[in-house]
């Protein structure tokens, strides 16, 4: 009986399917169970997984019409046959240790979730640009972990359903699963339904998971309209999640979150991969700065730095035209000069 199920949910991945296949393979943790989940690709992805479970008899391959990546990763939780399961995309990589240090941590402290650190490794032909996220290290209750909860999702440790190991368990007991109904941010409410129902949870600061950004400067031509309903959706899990342990001085930490994503969700209007009219591009500013709460956190927030001063006083006297100015110029010296805006976005963020 595998001890650990690792589920891999694949679709049209065959241009780096095999790394990700060998990463697990050859993890210095042995007792797995490698799920392989081809989610109806139209490329070689299934081929690539027959191949390896020839390879592996700790694969297993299934596979089955496209349904999307939440789907996927719940038909894998129905075949967990591991005490804990993790979950790894199938254009990333793993450490060969992050099974290994992850399982000894959540059973030495008999935790319900272990955590660890993750890299961004941007990768452009032979060239590759890493970025380290280490996630702070702590052994605790859930209630104490939302306590300092800030600290996880600066370093973008809760986000995602990678890099950590859950028990399934848990996640059977309680009926846990990846929403299919939102666009993206399933991962993250995932994440926050695995916290609602679990007793104590481990991190430690190792960068072990890779997550892999492959021709970096090509990016989705995906547009999502809907995109500032679903953060405020996330934030409104957030908040129901410190709630019911008693957490209620996080409010201003939530504001600046809202604030971050509703300029998130305009400044990848200017992704030069876009095809945007003018007339959408203004429509989805104006939903996503005049929504009442986006404009609500924006007042609270107007103090914390001159951006946000900036856009809620454009906001409030209804000035989208120079609202769409802004970030004209804003995209233009980001264009221009690239790299001291890199370090000055860095530093202003840093003050949120």
């Amino acid at each position: 009986m595998p001890k650990i199920t690792v589920a891999i949910p694949i679709y049209n991945a065959g241009k780096y399917l095999e790394n990700c296949i060998k990463s697990v393979m050859n993890q210095t943790f042995e007792e797995l169970q490698i799920l392989l989940i081809n989610d109806g690709s139209t490329d070689n992805s299934g081929e690539i997984c027959d191949i390896y479970a020839k390879k592996d008899l700790r694969i297993e391959v299934y596979h089955k019409e496209n349904a999307g990546v939440s789907e996927t990763r719940n038909f894998a939780i129905t075949k967990a046959e591991g005490k804990y399961i993790c979950f790894v995309d199938s254009d990333d990589e793993i450490d060969k240790c992050m099974i290994e240090n992850l399982y000894e941590s959540i059973e030495i402290f008999n935790a319900d979730m272990a955590i660890c650190g993750h890299k961004s490794v941007c990768v452009e032909k032979d060239k590759r640009k890493v970025i380290e996220h280490e996630c702070s290290e702590f052994n605790g209750t859930t209630k104490e972990f939302l306590d300092v909860i800030d600290v996880f999702l600066n370093s973008e440790s809760v986000q995602g359903p990678c890099g950590k190991l859950y028990k399934v368990s848990t996640i059977q007991n309680n009926k846990i699963h990846f929403p299919i109904e939102l666009s993206f941010g399933e991962d993250t409410m995932f994440v926050y339904s695995y916290l609602r129902v679990c007793n104590s949870i481990v991190s430690i600061p190792n960068c072990y998971y890779s997550y892999m950004k492959w021709n970096y400067t090509s990016l989705s031509s995906t547009v999502r309209e809907d995109k500032i309903n679903i953060y405020l959706q996330l934030y409104d899990e957030l908040k129901y999640l410190l709630e019911k342990f008693n957490i209620t001085n996080k409010q201003d930490m939530i504001e600046k979150k809202i604030c971050v994503s509703a300029i998130s969700c305009i400044t990848e209007l200017y992704d030069t991969n876009k095809n945007i009219t003018k007339k959408l591009k203004r429509n989805i500013i104006s939903t996503t700065i005049f929504n009442e709460k986006v404009l609500y956190c924006f007042s609270k927030q107007s103090n914390s730095n001159k951006q946000n001063r900036l856009i809620y006083f454009l906001a409030k006297r209804k000035l989208i035209g120079i609202l769409q100015l802004y970030f004209n110029i804003k995209e233009f010296i980001r264009k221009k000069y690239g790299y001291l805006y890199t370090r000055l976005k860095a530093k202003a963020n840093s003050c949120l």
